[in-house]
C-alpha cells in the first residue's frame, strides 16, 4: 500500500503554480491530493479488514482524523472510494509485475514463474486479496464494470506470458486469444482465492508450481 508522509505545514515538496492559491506555502491542490490519499489508505485498511459493507464515513474520519467535508471533497460516496482503493491496489500490483518481468530471464518458463510469484505474493497480503477479489464483487454494476475491465487487462497480460522471447503463440484468432486469456486469468485468480481461504495452507512455491503447470500446458497446446 502506498504511504504518504505527514505533510509539513511550513514546506512543500513541489513548488505551487504561480497562479495557484497556497496555505502556509503548500498549494491547495496538493493538500487536497494528500487528504484524498489518506482516505484511500484508510479505505484499504478498513475494507481489507472489516469489509466494504461494515465501513462507514464515521470510521473513515476516525481513521484519518479528517472531517466528512474532506471526504466529499474527493469522493461522491463510499462506492467511489472503494473503486479508488481497488484501482490503487491493482495499479501498484501492475507496476510490481512489470518490474519483475523487466528483470526476469528470457526463458518463457522463468518469466511465467516470475509473474505468478508476483501475483501470489500480492495475494499473500490479506487486504489486497479481500478488496480485489471479494469486496468489489456484487456491489453495483459500476463497480463490476471496473473489476471486469481490470480482469480483462490481466487476462491479456497473462497471454503475453506465452509469447515473449522464445514461446510463440500460434493463434492469431482474437476470439480464441480472448477466451484462453480469460481461462488462464480465472485459473490463477481462483487458485489464489482457494489459497487465501485455506489460510495459506501451502507454501508460495507450491501454489506457484501448481498454477505453472496450467500455463505450460496451454503454451504447449498453442504451439502445435
Amino acid at each position: 500500500m502506498r504511504n504518504i508522509l505527514a505533510m509539513n505545514d511550513t514546506a512543500s515538496t513541489q513548488p505551487a503554480s504561480a497562479t495557484e492559491r497556497t496555505y502556509s506555502g503548500v498549494a491547495i491542490s496538493e493538500r487536497a491530493a494528500y487528504r484524498r490519499q489518506r482516505f484511500i489508505d484508510a479505505g484499504i485498511i478498513l475494507f481489507g479488514n472489516e469489509g466494504f459493507q461494515a465501513t462507514t464515513i464515521r470510521k473513515l474520519t476516525a481513521q484519518t482524523g479528517l472531517t466528512n467535508r474532506y471526504f466529499y471533497e474527493s469522493f461522491q460516496d463510499m462506492e467511489d472510494l472503494l473503486i479508488a482503493c481497488y484501482e490503487t491496489l491493482m495499479s501498484d500490483f501492475r507496476e510490481q509485475l512489470q518490474a519483475e518481468l523487466d528483470t526476469a530471464s528470457e526463458s518463457p518458463e522463468k518469466r511465467i514463474r516470475a509473474g505468478l510469484t508476483c501475483f501470489f505474493n500480492a495475494m499473500s497480503k490479506p487486504e489486497f486479496a479481500r478488496i480485489t477479489h471479494s469486496e468489489v464483487l456484487g456491489v453495483s454494476p459500476r463497480v463490476e464494470a471496473v473489476y471486469s475491465r481490470y480482469t480483462a487487462d490481466f487476462a491479456e497480460l497473462l497471454m503475453g506470458y506465452l509469447s515473449p522471447t522464445g514461446t510463440s503463440v500460434s493463434t492469431s484468432d482474437n476470439t480464441q486469444r480472448e477466451y484462453v486469456g480469460a481461462a488462464l486469468a480465472g485459473a490463477v485468480i481462483n487458485a489464489g482465492i482457494v489459497w487465501v481461504r485455506s489460510r495459506y495452507a501451502v507454501s508460495l512455491e507450491e501454489i506457484v508450481d501448481a498454477t505453472l503447470t496450467v500455463f505450460l500446458g496451454t503454451a504447449n497446446l498453442l504451439q502445435r
